[in-house]
């Protein structure tokens, strides 16, 4: 960042931008705390302060207890799933939501991931809510094409920075993105739906990306997400040399904290992309409690990701962003559950797409991938 430039004065003229394209208040306040985290903190660790989380705070899924069958009813009444549906399949040739593109058996991965939770629910007699949280890019598209079949809501939407002045750019819709997914506490607070689901008694959300088929709800977590009373769960699995970018866990001063590389000194780069010192990587799927932050929403922080971006008119821009994985600092009571690599086939381009597209996959009775060994 250049350090001529008046931080003060970056502030001031994004809210007042905000202001005059009518953004809400939410929305100002959402954006002001990315960019004063961007623009007055240190963006990295320090590498001597961290350590592996303890033994303690993790469990692989196989040594989780099952439910019993009298606990099956309670934990189903409690349980609400969210798909993240905030993304453009731009770079996959899509020009709408990433989630209308066909995936497998001529489904797309809305449409499996909505089959997926009807199927489950069917299969144990309930009636869990799926909830898709939108982008403003995503949002009207999705609503027409669900209908009453899930219940949406939508991200804030921030500027665009240009990435010389910092300043808000004037660029039509390519002037706006949505903060990611760090952004669902507060998205679900002024959507009203963290109110509607705590009201029915549903406490307990489980957080996956729309393009994960292999993201299915499982009993087992979410039963010991109740019965430990834990805060928030992230599943990871094993580290390969295909994941190297991915987030991990470490502990730094007795809390949990998802480290990414935007926040790894330059120097320790290798390390943390090699598989020698980390094994494991958060596959995004997030069992997070709503009691655990339904008073302080806006208290939920994370490390600030600065995306670096190019429009149409090839104007270098900045969009700031925050992930759910990075949210875990703030929750006292957390966990990390290993899970199998069946629960984690992203779709992130072409080679995926068309990896899961062939013979190699298999899409079950329940709508879920299955890697053919």
């Amino acid at each position: 960042m250049d350090p001529s430039i008046d931080k003060d004065n970056v502030v001031k003229a994004s809210q007042e931008y905000m202001q005059k394209h009518g953004s809400s208040q939410s929305e100002i306040t959402v954006f002001t705390t990315l960019l004063n985290k961007m623009l007055r903190e240190n963006p990295f660790i320090d590498w001597s302060s961290w350590k592996h989380i303890p033994t303690e705070w993790q469990k692989d899924l196989a040594e989780v207890s099952s439910p019993t069958k009298e606990e099956i009813p309670s934990i189903l009444s409690r349980t609400a799933v969210i798909r993240l549906n905030g993304g453009l399949g731009t770079t996959m040739g899509c020009t709408g939501p990433k989630s209308f593109i066909e995936v497998k058996n001529g489904l797309t991965f809305l449409e499996i991931a909505l089959k997926q939770h009807e199927e489950f629910n069917r299969k144990w007699g309930a009636q869990v809510p799926i909830l898709l949280m939108n982008s403003f890019f995503t949002h009207d598209a999705t609503k027409e094409v669900v209908g009453s079949r899930a219940d949406c809501f939508v991200q804030s939407k921030c500027p665009r920075l240009d990435a010389t002045t910092l300043m808000p750019i004037e660029e039509g819709e390519e002037s706006w993105n949505p903060p990611g997914h760090g952004n669902i506490y507060v998205a679900l607070k002024e959507s009203g739906m963290m109110d509607s689901l705590l009201a029915k008694g549903r406490d307990i959300i489980f957080v996956s990306n729309i393009d994960n088929t292999g993201a299915e709800l499982s009993l087992e977590i979410a039963g010991l997400m109740g019965r430990e009373g834990l805060e928030y769960v992230m599943e990871c699995t094993v580290k390969t040399e295909a994941d190297i970018k991915g987030g991990t866990l470490i502990c730094i001063n007795g809390q949990a904290m998802h480290l990414e590389i935007p926040q790894v000194p330059p120097e320790h780069l290798d390390e943390f992309c090699s598989t020698r010192t980390f094994k494991i990587f958060n596959t995004n799927n997030i069992w997070v409690s709503l009691d655990a932050f339904k008073d302080r929403p806006y208290e939920i922080t994370s490390e600030i990701i600065v995306n670096k971006k190019t429009t149409s008119s090839g104007q270098a821009v900045v969009q700031l962003e925050t992930s759910i994985g990075g949210s875990i600092k703030n929750f006292k009571k957390a966990f990390c559950v290993h899970v199998p690599r069946s629960r984690f086939i992203p779709v992130k381009g072409i080679p995926d797409l068309e990896r899961v597209r062939s013979d190699q996959y298999t899409l079950d009775d329940a709508y879920c991938l299955r890697f053919n060994q």
